[in-house]
């Protein structure tokens, strides 16, 4: 078993939900990231989109902060 690739205390600790901005400024409303994989689904149209936190620039909190997509990542804790 590989782990997870990311930090799901410090991604929990954060007022949700997200907003994911990915490279080239499209925003669109997180569903659900999943920590093992770094795959996240978003809500694109009103249908589910499954994107890599890889295509993310960053994520908009529920109080409007912006966070970088790498400080998700384990290593960066």
């Amino acid at each position: 078993m590989v782990g997870d690739l990311l930090n799901m205390a410090y991604i929990n600790s954060l007022p949700q939900p997200f907003i994911a901005i990915l490279y080239g400024n499209s925003e669109w409303p997180v569903f659900d990231i999943d920590v093992e994989t770094g795959l996240l689904r978003i809500y694109v149209c009103g249908k589910l989109d499954i994107k890599h936190i890889g295509d993310v620039r960053s994520f908009k909190d529920a109080n409007g902060t912006l966070h970088d997509a790498d400080s998700f990542y384990l290593d960066e804790m």
